[in-house]
């Protein structure tokens, strides 16, 4: 809880050196609460960014003891995710808090900033956990983003206090900081999990054109293996072979996928560094030529949107492999001031680009590089005719920020 020097009634003498000074605290303040803020929106886990939060808004404000609970859409209720100070029984206690009970619940509800200076005599202290504490007062402060309650930050002090006007601003607006931080976090979250079924969706499609048909043509193939080794011994010795090979293409076939997934960026390593080395390793496991050209500064792309980048190339890459039949691919990468654009160009066997293939899915998996095209802001193009080779061209503007 902040605690403020006495505003009014400042004498001439030393009335503008303490106004100056209690301002200059509040400007500290601010640039903490930006910072925190920062912190929180950058941390890969919620819950333990906030309480790290916690522990400096404590320092920061002068309160004794704190929580900070998430709203729960799905239950309706406030749903702790951080506290310091209090004991083992209030945190279980305090574990939900429905929307509209008690004093933290009103403040969720309502989105205001709801005080308590002396709360053992405040009427409005309705559940039991606060009394047991025996806390002298409370402030619970919305943490509000866009005009939505997110949640709500509390901070408890052993003794009664009073919150001037201007502590009361400072902690409004140390509620919005923290819930645009919260905000930007669960958002950050949201991409990480839909990035994860994305990854899932390409790795079942890879299995379902690969694998999985390989298995099943097996399995016919070992069907009329029985048959033939009951009237024609010297066939079955064929197709026996045959077998043999169709299970060492869909070995390769499996390890070339964990190399594909396995591959990502190394410590300090850009998105033109990554490209070589990937084109190397891959023109080593496929006998393929391979060809990298740099024009301009691909490292201008921002660093969240290099990686989706990088993943457009592997899996252009991964289609040639399986389907080009190409002696040669080569991968360009051109940065003007303003637009990075990626080329990816085999001399392959081509296609017709509006034909499906037999099995109902666009070929080369245009429409997964089209939608992380499409995510990253930018656009892809292919132009490809039987027997001419393929082109893939991606172009995105340089300044993308990944959602």
């Amino acid at each position: 809880m902040v605690i403020s020097e006495g505003m009014m009634g400042l004498n001439p003498v030393t009335g503008a050196t303490d106004l100056a000074a209690a301002l200059q605290k509040r400007d500290t303040q601010v640039d903490a609460l930006n910072r925190l803020s920062a912190a929180i929106s950058q941390a890969g886990s919620l819950e333990k960014a906030l309480q790290d939060a916690l522990t400096h808004l404590l320092s920061l404000t002068g309160a004794d003891m704190g929580s900070i609970h998430v709203l729960d859409p799905a239950t309706h209720s406030l749903k702790l995710a951080a506290s310091l100070g209090v004991s083992g029984g209030f945190v279980c206690a305090e574990r939900r808090i429905p929307i509209g009970d008690c004093l933290c619940g009103e403040a969720a509800r309502t989105g205001q900033l709801i005080v308590s200076e002396n709360l053992m005599t405040d009427p409005r202290l309705v559940r039991p956990a606060c009394r047991e504490e025996k806390f002298g007062s409370v402030v619970s402060i919305p943490l509000t983003a866009k005009e939505r309650t997110l949640g709500i930050l509390t901070l408890y002090k052993k003794q009664p206090h009073a919150v001037s006007d201007l502590d009361h601003a400072l902690l409004t607006l140390m509620g919005r900081h923290i819930g645009v931080a919260v905000e930007n976090a669960q958002l950050s979250a949201r991409m990480r999990e839909l990035a994860v079924v994305e990854e899932r969706g390409l790795i079942a499609q890879e299995i379902h054109d690969g694998i999985a048909q390989s298995l099943a043509y097996l399995n016919l193939e070992t069907l009329k293996l029985r048959t033939l080794l009951e009237d024609n011994p010297g066939r079955a010795a064929a197709e026996l072979d045959h077998i043999r090979r169709v299970i060492s293409e869909s070995c390769e076939e499996v390890r070339a996928l964990l190399v594909d997934f396995r591959m990502k960026f190394r410590e300090g390593e850009g998105l033109a560094d990554s490209v070589i080395r990937c084109l190397e390793e891959f023109g080593q496991r496929t006998a393929i030529r391979t060809q990298v050209i740099i024009n301009g500064d691909p490292s201008a792309l921002r660093s969240e949107a290099q990686v989706p980048v990088f993943r457009i190339i592997q899996e252009a890459l991964s289609n040639v492999r399986k389907h080009a039949r190409a002696r040669m691919v080569v991968v360009e990468l051109c940065a003007s001031p303003t637009v990075l654009e990626v080329t990816v160009r085999d001399d392959g066997r081509g296609f017709e680009p509006e034909k499906e293939d037999g099995h109902g899915t666009t070929h080369l998996g245009l429409e997964i590089m089209r939608e992380r095209a499409s995510h990253l802001g930018g656009s892809l193009q292919c132009e490809s005719r039987p027997s001419e080779g393929t082109t893939l061209r991606l172009t995105l503007p340089l300044s993308v920020t990944v959602p």
